[in-house]
């Protein structure tokens, strides 16, 4: 068939752009040196594979020839094969020139006559003419390809079922037809371990075939014409596990987390809600009526702590949830409470899919986030109805129908398309309602997120929405179906107060004597509550250790009248009962809490809050550490917390394992978010912190714990690869908190992170800082791969201690890197270990005869993220430190080596960081990076601009969720504002 005939052509163009790439390598190596017997003995040697790969050529063109005339890919590659053949005849040629003058000649004349044959001019057209074949050939292969996958599943199996025989030496081309798991690695993947096998730089140009794919693919959304990339055509089990690979990738590490920490409603609350309206003057709320009705919106507010989240979790609940299900199943789980009364709303013959979202202002960021909204309700929308993927986003489906993998990050707002477009599809087959918990905790725009909300709201689509009573909120909801929730749960409050009371022996007796006045403080207690479920649960608890004390009626009642009824008042309250004793280690909690990013593990924590915490990370092997000291380790801990914070902070197991592990599951948690917002404000930060103490600095501890807790995961990781994403994850937390610590730490961080290092070096070499698997990297903040993907191609030769470097360069760890870094901020390879022609990588000609050094290397600023407080300080420590803004530096990029000073470089990054539309705070940090740099000398010209413009367009790598160019900048524009800059101090980077 004509596709293979095609397939066998472009096989056998790469055997010559394979031997042509080490073709022009050795004439280098000739060019430069006086030893060269080696590299003349590579073009005897080679002589006759070069002969093989002509006359394989040659068949395919025949064949090509005779095969009836095709439009399109076909005609493509048989003018890429008369390109290719030309170019191997020139090549055959010097070489066959070279073996007759072979005979008894010395070295030194057949050097001559190389470098009569192949000069300078001749090599660089040579390297060209090879570069727009590769490129030529990679367009033929992306437009073949994709054809062919949309060609039916007996077209895609006979054709590898061809190349097999073709290639009986490859074992793995997707199994056999008659497979039940044939095809498994489809159709582009097995097309291309065919087309790259043999090769001496397989690895190489494989790896640049699917990034020409995948770019092609990428580029191609959007573009009107394009077949749907649902016509591809897949095995029912292959498109099973390409949408379950998919859905995954857009989950994030603790998605279900808050939903787990929000405690489950009280026996007997809540039934309320799915009761008829009735009179309106004492059921004012209609929720079951709106859930049968076509209303849009339903707004769910009430006071902070009145048990808002509490009761979205219970109107979402199953009525039966077995346990030990994982969040994925209960995900896609039918919602019991509300099911039956939406599908009324939705018709009985009609579908009905649910989806909801717990925004969590102190949990992670995702979680407070729009990023994180969209990430888990496309989630759920996708893994009820996989069948929109396509439809959802036409080029990631087809990047993993062809090549397994789909390697580019998700931006906000790529995800936000992809949402609206999931609910736009999912909506014409479905009936869709979505809950989204607490917009209050939303850390952005509310005026965005309301817009969101009421833009989804179809005939087919509503939602309902919880918050506190903002004027926002307020203003957008007036006219919607809403209730209060302090309005409507006294009742509830007083089942609560009585549950809880009579499970204490003591109150039972309370009860028998005194009836009436048992009845009365119960009342109270509801009244005073003022509908705030959250006051209702802590003054309960504060009533019954009266009780377990013996305390009289008249000592509750003056108890309960002492406590304020405020949430916030009663905070304070809380704080002052402190032990004066642990005043100050309360205060050392509170700030360790302050300064997580989300909420740590119990563990953690521990470490932490050790007193010679730097010696027990620095000095302790986790192996010698037993499960029961483990064990012991976090009940100390779980005591410390209650006995310091009061109940402000609390400890709780959060798994949906049906067999929790007790040593990695226990997380601490604020009690509240109102807890948060008090332990934050003015007053209460004076009180904790209003008195002398000694030096605390909670980053430093953190940076331990996390370095602590990445060797525990270090010894799991050999079978575990989840273990393996924490391990990567925790190293790179603990480089962030070491950028945060403060002057007087310095020599602890340096002792701290060359500790980590020699472990990350000794103990587990296989993994140091090896990038984790694509499955698991679905968080946009993004862990390992992205945060720490721009060692320089070649970096492999780089020792562990300058990787290290490199690494606590990107986190901006100033004190490391004053004292690691070498005098003018320069990282070089050990060039005896980094041969090219060893490790298949291969420079540009231009490079080779100018005999530059043939070792990669990185300047530091290069690496400096530019939009953060911290990143001036470390670019002016290292300009201090003689680094030169202006000197070329040799670096890798894919098989080639380019020269770029470091301004080009930071100022490729600055672009980079402007490219979305940069608030104020993010132009002063980058401006004040780049004026920097302009005052230490830095060149500021059209061409610096010219290749520092390449370089942000070109170097995937600076951006970090791996998104593709946002906005073109003109070379004219940037160089003006760089002049200005340079006459104004006070001038901004502003394009």
């Amino acid at each position: 068939m004509a596709e293979l005939a095609a397939l066998g052509a472009a096989a056998s163009v790469l055997q010559v752009i394979d031997f042509g790439t080490r073709f022009i390598v050795t004439a280098w190596q000739i060019s430069r040196s006086d030893n060269s017997s080696s590299s003349l003995q590579f073009f005897s040697s080679s002589l006759q594979g070069l002969q093989d790969a002509s006359t394989n050529l040659r068949g395919v063109q025949h064949e090509l020839q005779t095969t009836p005339a095709h439009a399109g890919p076909d005609t493509a590659i048989v003018s890429l094969a008369e390109k290719t053949a030309v170019l191997s005849k020139e090549m055959l040629d010097s070489l066959e020139r070279i073996g007759r003058d072979d005979q008894g000649r010395k070295r030194d004349a057949l050097k001559k006559t190389w470098l009569m044959l192949w000069k300078e001019d001749k090599l660089k057209g040579l390297e060209t003419k090879l570069i727009d074949v590769k490129a030529d050939l990679a367009f033929f292969l992306t437009v073949n390809l994709r054809a062919t996958a949309r060609a039916t599943l007996e077209n895609q199996e006979q054709m590898l079922s061809e190349i097999r025989i073709m290639r009986a030496d490859l074992k793995d081309l997707g199994g056999t037809s008659t497979s039940p798991h044939g095809m498994q690695q489809g159709f582009g993947a097995s097309a291309l371990e065919y087309l790259t096998s043999g090769l001496h730089t397989r690895q190489q140009i494989k790896a640049e075939l699917e990034g020409a794919i995948w770019a092609d693919i990428y580029k191609s959304e959007g573009q009107a014409g394009l077949p749907d990339s649902s016509s591809i055509q897949l095995p029912q089990y292959r498109r099973e596990r390409l949408e379950n690979i998919f859905v995954q990738r857009i989950r994030y590490d603790n998605m279900q987390e808050r939903e787990l920490t929000i405690k489950d409603a009280h026996e007997g609350t809540f039934r309320w809600i799915f009761e008829s309206n009735g009179d309106a003057s004492t059921l004012p709320i209609g929720f079951k009526e709106w859930l049968e009705s076509d209303d849009g919106i339903y707004w769910i507010t009430g006071k902070p702590g009145s048990g808002k989240s509490t009761l979205m979790r219970y109107i979402l609940q199953p009525t039966s949830q077995a346990v030990g299900q994982d969040d994925e199943t209960n995900a896609a789980m039918p919602h019991d409470k509300c099911e039956k009364h939406l599908r009324r709303w939705a018709g009985s013959e009609q579908k009905l899919t649910i989806a909801s979202f717990h925004f969590w202002a102190i949990g992670s960021k995702l979680q407070a986030s729009q990023e994180g909204l969209f990430r888990t309700l496309l989630f759920q929308l996708l893994r009820a109805h996989p069948e929109v993927i396509p439809m959802v986003s036409l080029s990631r489906w087809e990047a993993l129908c062809l090549l397994n993998e789909d390697p580019k990050g998700f931006s906000q707002d790529e995800l936000g398309d992809m949402f609206r477009q999931a609910v736009a599809h999912i909506s014409t087959r479905t009936n869709l309602a979505l809950f989204i918990d607490g917009l209050d905790e939303f850390d952005g725009d509310c005026g965005a997120l309301i817009t969101l909300v009421k833009k989804l709201v179809t005939s087919s689509i509503k939602i309902c929405v919880s918050s506190r009573p903002w004027t926002e909120f307020e203003d957008a909801f007036a006219h919607c179906p809403r209730l209060r929730m302090e309005d409507l749960t006294y009742h509830d409050i007083m089942n609560y107060v009585v549950d809880k009371f009579e499970e204490d022996p003591q109150f039972k007796r309370l009860q028998r004597r005194q009836t009436e006045v048992a009845n009365n403080l119960i009342q109270s207690i509801a009244e005073k509550a003022s509908g705030v479920f959250l006051w209702v649960t802590i003054v309960v608890a504060s009533l019954l250790a009266g009780m377990g004390k013996g305390d009289r009626v008249e000592d509750l009642e003056m108890r309960l009248d002492q406590l304020p009824a405020e949430i916030e008042k009663l905070y304070e309250r809380i704080h002052e009962s402190i032990d004066p004793m642990y005043l100050e280690h309360a205060a050392q909690l509170f700030e360790l809490m302050n300064v997580f990013a989300e909420p740590p593990p119990l563990m953690l924590l521990w470490y932490a809050d050790e007193v010679r915490f730097m010696d027990r990370v620095v000095n302790e092997n986790p192996k010698t550490v037993s499960h029961e000291e483990k064990l012991e380790r976090l009940e100390d801990m779980r005591r410390r917390i209650n006995s310091r914070c009061k109940g402000l902070l609390e400890v709780q197991l959060v798994t949906t394992s049906a067999k929790p592990d007790i040593e990695f599951g226990l997380h601490v948690w604020y009690l509240h978010k109102t807890v948060f917002e008090f332990i934050g404000s003015h007053s209460a930060r004076q009180k904790l912190w209003g008195h002398p103490k000694a030096p605390f600095d909670a980053h430093l501890r953190i940076s331990a714990a996390c370095a602590a807790w990445a060797k525990i995961r270090m010894q799991s990781m050999a079978v575990s690869e989840p273990s393996n994403i924490q391990f990567h994850s925790y190293v790179s937390k603990c480089l962030q908190y070491a950028a945060g610590t403060g002057e007087g730490s310095s020599s602890e961080v340096v002792r701290l992170l060359d500790n980590l290092r020699d472990e990350c070096g000794s103990d587990y070499n296989p993994v140091q800082f090896s990038e984790p698997d694509v499955l698991y990297q679905s968080t946009a903040d993004k862990i390992w791969m992205n945060d720490y993907s721009r060692l320089p191609d070649g970096s492999e030769s780089f020792s562990i201690d300058q990787k290290f470097l490199c690494l606590a360069t990107e986190s901006m760890v100033l004190e490391y890197v004053r004292a690691k870094a070498k005098p003018g901020g320069l990282v070089m390879a050990n060039c005896a270990q980094n041969s090219p022609y060893r490790k298949g990588i291969f420079s540009s000609i231009s490079r080779k005869l100018l005999k530059r050094q043939e070792v990669p290397a990185i300047s530091l600023l290069s690496l400096v993220p530019l939009m953060y407080p911290n990143s001036a300080p470390i670019i002016k420590l290292l300009l201090e430190n003689g680094a030169d803004p202006n000197t070329e530096i040799d670096r890798y990029v894919g098989n080639y080596v380019d020269r770029a000073s470091p301004w080009e470089e930071v100022l490729a990054n600055a672009l980079v960081a402007l490219e979305d539309e940069p608030d104020a705070e993010l132009i002063d940090h980058v401006s004040k990076c780049v004026r920097l740099m302009i005052d230490w000398g830095a060149k500021v010209s059209s061409k610096t601009v010219e290749r520092a413009l390449g370089l942000q367009g070109e170097d995937p790598s600076r951006r970090r969720d791996n998104r593709g160019r946002r906005r073109a900048f003109e070379e004219k524009q940037v160089l003006q504002c760089l002049k200005r800059m340079k006459k104004d101090r006070d001038a901004k980077f502003t394009v």
